[in-house]
């Protein structure tokens, strides 16, 4: 991308996530500003090191000290946590987000940079050769003091005479949001719809609102294809898996068995510890203990107290300090639970599988007939997730965790409700029914852009309407 053509009003498609679904990163130029909807970290989908380090020290396809703002629409890393890197190569602009999303970046970006140190020390052992982190924990903090918080949905901010955005509901997280953004000048007005990731329509979690179909008219439209594949439709509803889990903790729990719930530290644990508060929380003959085992996932939980207020509050105070439930941060606390053999529910990250505690709990317990492996969400589609190699057992009857062979005996189901992603049929419903000219899909497999794009494009022709569905590329200019 050469610097002439930056120099044009547009949007210039710079991340990973315009091809594939993490590293989320897209670059807005209108007049003398330049604006980033977010800054997400590239994340390999077979946990190669060498493939993110290389892609994420890329060369920013900008100066960092020319963007002027950047929009985080929800905290997940994937969506910015390359920030600290922006910062270290210069960037000095303001950070726009929610106040709960700042309040999650926090704890979020802090164990991320101990992950990318980590990796580049591994790195360099590995390869022989020097490896610098991607950034260091005081790029964090310079960070999380440039961040601005505008907390109100569907009110419109003015940040100078040019730019101006708004805040959407968005069910994918709390403090997540979708983002209109309103460039105006002396020639011309622009306005863009971002998306984000999505959650459903009508959402079935605590805590959150359900996520909007903006009513309002945009020139460009930008939304995410995460579960574009029409495979990747969910029939199965909240109330049959939740009936599903304690079916299948009973039946482990009655023949002492344990269960591993591989859960992310953020959102997804708080609400399945809700969700088994739901179950289980009046049964005064339910003694069994649930263990949240992650360092991350145990500062987050505390931090939800911060984040609720109302009814959610009342419900997350009661979650929070129920006696069945252990927060586990220390090491050697872990490592105590993980040798005990009472039967037990283990809530540990990560949700793929690729590290953190839960790998130690995998190895130890995939091999037990009596035990069970629970996932609450979306487990890869190839082999190269531990995650999916768990599930597809018949295919893969042994299983490799630290180069340890070991026989993957465990039950194991999928709760696909708990996804924190819009389903295909969600997708389909916004997607077509919006109102702009075009519409760009992002955050997709190439697979599951081409099937979305098809059935958007047919159900925009059912609602009359007549927009184009355009399959985003990284490096694709689109004018304003």
């Amino acid at each position: 991308m050469s610097k002439k053509k930056l120099k044009t009003d547009g949007i210039y498609f710079t991340g990973m996530a315009s091809d594939e679904v993490t590293g989320s990163q897209y670059l807005v130029r209108f007049g003398k500003y330049q604006c980033l909807l977010e800054c997400g970290l590239y994340q390999s989908a077979n946990n190669s090191y060498l493939d993110s380090y290389k892609i994420n020290s890329e060369k920013f396809k900008f100066k960092p000290s020319e963007i002027d703002f950047i929009f985080v629409a929800h905290p997940h890393i994937d969506h910015c946590g390359l920030i600290p890197r922006l910062v270290k190569q210069g960037f000095k602009g303001k950070i726009i987000t929610t106040k709960n999303t700042a309040t999650i970046m926090k704890p979020l970006l802090l164990n991320s940079c101990c992950i990318v140190e980590d990796e580049a020390r591994i790195l360099s052992k590995r390869y022989k050769r020097n490896y610098e982190p991607l950034y260091e924990e005081t790029d964090v903090y310079t960070a999380l003091n440039l961040i601005q918080e505008y907390d109100e949905y569907d009110t419109l901010y003015h940040l100078n005479d040019t730019i101006s955005f708004q805040w959407l509901k968005n069910s994918h997280c709390i403090g997540a949001a979708q983002l209109q953004l309103v460039l105006h000048n002396n020639e011309k007005t622009r306005k863009i719809l971002y998306t984000s990731d999505i959650g459903a329509l009508k959402t079935n979690n605590h805590y959150l609102a359900d996520t909007e179909i903006p009513d309002m008219f945009n020139d460009i439209a930008i939304m995410e294809a995460t579960y574009g594949n029409a495979k990747r439709e969910i029939g199965k509803s909240r109330n049959f898996d939740v009936q599903h889990l304690k079916v299948a903790i009973d039946t482990v729990l009655d023949r002492k068995g344990s269960v591993i719930i591989p859960c992310f530290s953020f959102s997804r644990t708080q609400e399945l510890l809700s969700t088994l508060y739901d179950i289980y929380g009046n049964d005064e003959d339910f003694d069994t203990q649930i263990i949240v085992d992650s360092k991350l996932s145990c500062d987050i939980s505390k931090l939800y107290s911060s984040l609720l207020n109302g009814d959610n509050l009342k419900i997350w105070a009661s979650v929070y300090n129920w006696n069945n439930v252990r927060f586990i941060s220390d090491v050697d606390e872990s490592q105590h639970s993980l040798m005990d053999s009472t039967p037990k529910i283990v809530i540990s990250s990560s949700g793929f599988c690729t590290n953190g505690r839960v790998v130690n709990y995998l190895k130890k317990y995939i091999k037990d007939r009596n035990s069970m492996i629970i996932f609450s969400g979306y487990t890869g589609d190839n082999a190269s997730y531990l995650s999916y190699r768990i599930k597809n057992y018949r295919e893969h009857k042994f299983i490799s965790i630290n180069k340890e062979k070991i026989l993957n005996l465990a039950d194991c189901i999928t709760l696909s409700s708990f996804s924190s992603h819009a389903n295909y049929n969600d997708l389909i419903k916004y997607g077509s029914s919006l109102k702009t000219n075009k519409l760009f899909l992002v955050h997709g497999s190439t697979e599951g852009k081409r099937c979305l794009s098809t059935s958007l494009q047919e159900a925009i022709c059912k609602n009359d309407k007549s927009y184009r569905v355009i399959s985003a590329f990284k490096g694709m200019i689109v004018h304003l």
